[in-house]
């Protein structure tokens, strides 16, 4: 916070506003350390942080996915908003 005024007034974000350039704001935004983290070279396993699927994964489970919404249409089940976010109930239409 900057004072302006001679001191009587605080005006936030003076400094930022009429005080810096734009050369000096583009510094402020860029002027950080870089740290480098030591690399892991281990892929996690599912379950832990950072865990992210494969292609063959995700395709797997797109898959598994789409038979089931295709089980659900055939048997005639859909979802009402409304009864689903009241009960979380499934109905036949």
């Amino acid at each position: 916070m900057s004072r302006y005024f001679f001191g009587i007034w605080e005006v936030p974000e003076w400094g930022y506003t009429w005080g810096h350039t734009a050369a000096q704001i583009q510094l402020i935004y860029t002027d950080f350390p870089l740290t480098v983290y030591k690399a892991n070279k281990e892929r996690p396993k599912p379950g832990e942080k950072g865990y992210t699927k494969t292609a063959e994964e995700a395709a797997r489970d797109y898959a598994r996915w789409k038979a089931r919404k295709e089980e659900e249409k055939r048997k005639g089940i859909s979802i009402d908003m409304n009864t689903f976010l009241q009960t979380g109930e499934k109905k036949k239409i």
